[in-house]
């Protein structure tokens, strides 16, 4: 576990990757892409996620938390 902002944690996934956690509560996560990139996404409660893009580590973090607190429209016209 590795806690990149104030509240924000890496998990290790048991998929592989890691689960993205905010003081506690599961808001996404992300996994290995090409060369340093992540592919990141938030989750959507009832549904398998939304991904957000392919960013380094911590920007994937932060894209997530973002779209978490936000509620942003997606590419594909959803909430997150």
């Amino acid at each position: 576990m590795r806690e990149v902002s104030p509240g924000v944690v890496l998990k290790v996934s048991v998929m592989g990757g890691y689960s993205i956690e905010r003081d506690g509560e599961y808001i996404g996560w992300i996994h290995a892409s090409i060369g340093d990139r992540w592919s990141a996404y938030v989750r959507r409660p009832g549904t398998s996620g939304d991904l957000l893009g392919r960013y380094t580590q911590d920007e994937a973090v932060k894209a997530i938390v973002t779209a978490w607190d936000a509620g942003v429209v997606l590419p594909n016209g959803r909430r997150a």
